[in-house]
């Protein structure tokens, strides 16, 4: 029994570790290393079975080892079906030869409108490959490729400081993964800021049921605020953040 409370202890910093590898994780492509891995979980003398769990843990979130998982097991059924339509309809347009994507390339990059357009059409395959490798990362593909479009359609408009031809494929790619890049922490920005909302309410909540239940009746923000030593303003945001859904408040 006296090791009861070290267990807790273990569990709950493993938990906590489990939590830091999965953010970090996300912040980097939904990939961890082999060597962070090691240094996260190092100290907690876990056994092959406990990190293998882990290993299994992280899969299911998405998360690569070493490599990002292929796309195909993070996407849903619904993500997959989308993709494979819209990669159907883009086998559909003829790439030409090198020779001829070069010409179309100097013509793109001498600002010809035409030569433009049909180099949209041919780097809409490159879309798709960069966006696979941006799956998983909370954002679903269909954005993610609408972004990538985007990107494209402005960056094909941007090619006359290029010299040569050969210069042209990495600028595009460079312009589509910013795009998604940007849309992927936006949406981290988003939900952090959701959290945040989420977590204000919870306090509030938590405390005027608290302080409710002591007084055997509902509390005023005036109250709440005095007791606690919390800014009324904050209170009544939260209150209004939660659709004045904290029944303990009156």
């Amino acid at each position: 029994m006296s090791d009861g409370p070290k267990d807790r202890q273990k569990q709950v910093l493993f938990l906590a570790k489990l939590q830091e590898v999965t953010k970090k994780a996300q912040q980097n492509g939904n990939t961890v290393t082999q060597e962070e891995l090691a240094e996260a979980f190092g100290g907690l003398d876990l056994d092959d079975a406990q990190m293998l769990q882990v290993r299994e843990y992280l899969r299911g979130k998405g998360v690569g080892i070493g490599e990002a998982l292929p796309a195909e097991e993070v996407l849903t059924d619904e993500e997959i079906d989308h993709l494979k339509e819209y990669e159907e309809m883009i086998d559909a347009i003829g790439i030409p030869s090198e020779n001829i994507l070069d010409a179309v390339k100097l013509s793109a990059m001498a600002g010809e409108a035409d030569a433009q357009k049909r180099l949209t059409e041919y780097s809409l395959k490159k879309v798709v490959d960069i966006a696979k490798l941006y799956a998983g990362q909370g954002v679903y593909m269909e954005d993610l490729i609408g972004a990538g479009n985007e990107a494209l359609l402005i960056a094909v408009t941007q090619l006359a400081p290029l010299e040569a031809p050969g210069e042209v494929d990495g600028f595009l790619g460079r312009r589509i993964m910013d795009a998604m890049e940007d849309l992927i922490a936006l949406n981290l920005d988003i939900k952090a800021a959701e959290k945040t909302v989420e977590e204000k309410v919870n306090l509030v909540a938590d405390r005027a049921k608290e302080l409710a239940e002591e007084l055997g009746r509902k509390v005023s923000v005036a109250e709440l605020a005095k007791e606690y030593e919390m800014d009324p303003e904050e209170i009544a945001e939260a209150v209004r953040l939660s659709g004045n859904a904290i029944a303990d408040i009156g």
